[in-house]
């Protein structure tokens, strides 16, 4: 029984029985001898081992195939004994050989433009390259690129001729020792007479005059992509800067023909106290301390663009550069006065008793966006703080709220809360007692005022009021739609609607919140029947949808 051993022939595994193995080392080491003092002995050795593998995989039937003795046998038939031939006679003994192998289709890699497709086809048609290739240039010219896209499929599929029994292949040549060796040699023979043929001090000359060409290209493409990245930056300075300076001058534009002295700092909520002129200042400044970078950076821009140009000169940078140190400095030093005059809040409330039968319905509402001096009527509009004719400043809807509660006590009253911003609790106290508020009441109708009004010469120091009304428990109380200005604090209520939704409806005070009336979610109605001691009825009240009725006796 022989032995099985695993051998790996040109990086391929086969299972060979003792004696085949023994056979196929055999005519291995009489190859070896015989091509000793071959030139290129390793690549004919390499290449016949390879070509051993390819007929061994053709006899495998199966992946656990063991080649035999019989095998090994056919192989070395085909490919013949060194002893059979002279290495001299390589080319007779190819053509006397009995075994002759197909053509099949490869990239030839000697001889190739591109990807050898067309040398590949001339040898597997049995045409000249040349026409193959004056063919391709035909059909690109006239497929509008068709011909391109099968010659890169052709490219893909068709593999290239790596080894010289590929290259035989390709050829339709014989693939034995002969064929190998001569093939081999050929090569070596063409690299020998290439070599010869070169005139050494020609390629040096043409290899310096070739890298200092290169090297001074490469030099200039380095020495040209910093210059051309400065270009493209002085390019976006350009635009973001120019961009940034058209929408500054027309927000300035917009400003003083649109605006009021208040207007930039109406949206922080009355937190600067600005007199007129500082008031500019803070604006100019503002204005130089954004406007000027941008000035030096569309400078820089057209700088970048041409070295040679300048816009502002050295003078004109300087100048540029000490206003916005100016600008700068202004703002820090108005700031820090801001921040210092908001230290201390100091807040004042007054209760004042609103006048109303328990039985009586309270009408609030408020008085129309207008307040009279001289019995003269002036309307405002986009401010909300304007002087009157004594220059006392009003604030119309700004920092004003109201809100509804239960009265903790048997009366119904009115508690005006003032609150304001000081650099001392003296001066948050005086300024806080500065605002003045008025409303009036006329038997059952409370009107309030939407505009309040601050005697000082100052304007902006967070000044606020808040007005609570107090209702005792079973209060009707009548809210008028005008109210929503106003209603922004949180009104509890038992339709759980936002405080301006409560405007406009009819509501009772309960035990701890406002009970609507005439909602559409919860329609109530009230009868109130007072009777005297007797029994005679005295007053009847009645509150439904439409309305309310009062019948006294």
């Amino acid at each position: 029984m022989n032995k099985t051993i695993n051998i790996n022939l040109a990086s391929t595994f086969f299972y060979i029985d003792e004696s085949a193995y023994n056979l196929l080392q055999s005519y291995l080491n009489k190859l070896e001898k015989a091509f000793k003092n071959t030139q290129g002995k390793e690549e004919i050795l390499r290449d016949i081992e390879v070509r051993i593998a390819e007929l061994f995989q053709e006899r495998k039937k199966h992946p656990e195939y063991v080649i035999n003795e019989k095998d090994v046998n056919e192989v070395i038939e085909i490919l013949g004994q060194p002893e059979d031939f002279e290495v001299e006679e390589a080319q007779e003994s190819s053509k006397d050989s009995t075994h002759s192998a197909s053509k099949k289709l490869f990239r030839d890699p000697d001889d190739r433009y591109i990807g050898g497709v067309a040398s590949g086809l001339g040898y597997y048609f049995g045409i000249d390259t040349t026409w193959i290739r004056i063919l391709w240039l035909i059909f690109g010219f006239f497929s509008l690129g068709t011909i391109t896209f099968i010659y890169i499929i052709l490219w893909i599929l068709i593999p290239e001729a790596h080894t010289t029994g590929d290259k035989l292949r390709m050829k339709g040549e014989p693939i034995n020792i002969a064929t190998i060796e001569k093939k081999i040699k050929e090569e070596f023979d063409e690299v020998s007479s290439k070599i010869k043929d070169i005139n050494y001090q020609e390629v040096k000359s043409s290899l310096k005059k070739k890298s200092t060409i290169f090297f001074g290209f490469l030099e200039n493409v380095l020495s040209l992509i910093p210059k051309v990245i400065i270009k493209i930056i002085g390019v976006i300075l350009l635009i973001v800067s120019s961009s940034v300076i058209f929408a500054i001058l027309l927000g300035m534009v917009l400003f003083f023909i649109f605006g009021t002295i208040e207007w930039p700092f109406n949206f922080y909520s009355n937190f600067l106290e600005f007199d007129p002129y500082p008031s500019y200042v803070m604006i100019t400044a503002t204005f130089l301390l954004i406007f000027i970078p941008f000035l030096f950076l569309f400078s820089l821009g057209i700088r970048l663009l041409n070295r040679t140009s300048t816009v502002y000169g050295t003078v004109g940078r300087f100048v540029l550069f000490g206003i916005w140190i100016v600008a700068l400095f202004s703002i820090l030093y108005l700031g820090i006065s801001e921040i210092k005059n908001h230290r201390v809040s100091a807040s004042k409330t007054e209760n004042h008793e609103v006048n109303i039968a328990k039985t009586d319905t309270l009408y609030v509402s408020l008085k129309q966006d207008a307040f009279t001096q001289d019995n003269t009527l002036w309307e405002y509009d986009r401010t909300t703080i304007f002087p009157d004719f004594n220059k006392n400043n009003w604030w119309m809807d700004k920092n004003f709220e109201l809100n509804i509660v239960k009265s903790k006590n048997q009366t119904n009253f009115l508690s005006i809360k003032q609150e304001a911003d000081g650099a001392t609790y003296k001066k948050a106290q005086n300024n806080a007692e500065k605002i003045e508020y008025h409303w009036e009441q006329n038997k059952t109708q409370l009107i309030l005022n939407p505009s309040w009004e601050i005697k000082s010469k100052v304007r902006f120091q967070n000044q606020s009021l808040l007005l609570k009304l107090h209702l005792t428990e079973g209060q009707i109380v009548a809210l008028d739609k005008s109210l929503e200005k106003i209603l922004d604090y949180p009104v509890k209520n038992d339709q759980s609607y936002s405080s301006k939704r409560t405007a406009g409806k009819l509501w009772r005070m309960g035990k701890e919140q406002l009970e609507c009336l005439n909602c559409s979610s919860n329609k109530r109605e009230l009868n109130i029947n007072y009777k005297a001691k007797d029994g005679t009825e005295k007053l009847r009240l009645n509150v439904d949808s439409a309305g309310i009725t009062i019948k006294s006796k």
